[in-house]
């Protein structure tokens, strides 16, 4: 008989309940004839920021590591993990352990999925965060420069621009020009190498 351990975790972007959750998964594990050795839960708790919220996950965690089930059946792939580092540890957890996971919303068993493996959920997984990262970046900078917002170092100044070329054709250093000019060195620099250029063409 398949040992079966149920984990569930409620949220405010989750409809269903954790009391709602286990009591549906169990449900699930007797039409298919497991048996639920344990039941693991996560509720919200007001507690301080760095305090760890979920208990009862790092517990089902043990579990699995100790050899004490055979399957996690957990409601949806949105219940575990704070973080998608997180889920993917729990994923390599539970592979290490040759323990199968079940997610009833998404209709996903790894014992059943016609070779998709866990490793394969998690790479698209990461795939996904990866595209999704950027989608959001581009997006930001999009609406940036919809509101004129300038990208990368701000322009020197004219003014500047020229005191620091007639101290540099004075012979001054560069820290010393970055110093008399009000910019930085690195900025000097530039300008030292575009003078060059210049002089190299002329």
């Amino acid at each position: 008989m398949k040992r079966v351990a149920i984990y569930a975790r409620s949220s405010p972007d989750c409809p269903v309940s954790a009391d709602e959750q286990v009591e549906n998964l169990t449900t699930v594990a007797i039409e298919r004839g497991w048996t639920v050795a344990h039941v693991f839960a996560d509720r919200p708790t007001a507690v301080k920021k760095d305090q760890d919220r979920r208990s009862g996950e790092l517990a089902l965690i043990d579990a699995i590591r100790s050899g004490a089930i055979d399957r996690v059946l957990v409601w949806s792939i949105d219940r575990i993990g704070k973080s998608l580092a997180d889920l993917i540890g729990f994923i390599e957890t539970c592979r290490s352990a040759y323990v199968t996971v079940t997610l009833h919303d998404e209709g996903f068993d790894s014992e059943t999925s016609n070779g998709l493996s866990l490793f394969d959920v998690s790479a698209l997984l990461a795939h996904h965060l990866r595209q999704s990262r950027r989608d959001r970046i581009l997006r930001g900078q999009a609406a940036a420069r919809a509101l004129s917002i300038r990208f990368g170092r701000p322009p020197i100044s004219t003014t500047k621009a020229q005191r620091a070329k007639r101290e540099l054709a004075a012979g001054k250093g560069v820290r010393q020009v970055a110093k008399i000019a009000g910019i930085s060195p690195a900025s000097v620099s530039r300008i030292r190498t575009s003078m060059n250029a210049e002089a190299a063409i002329t």
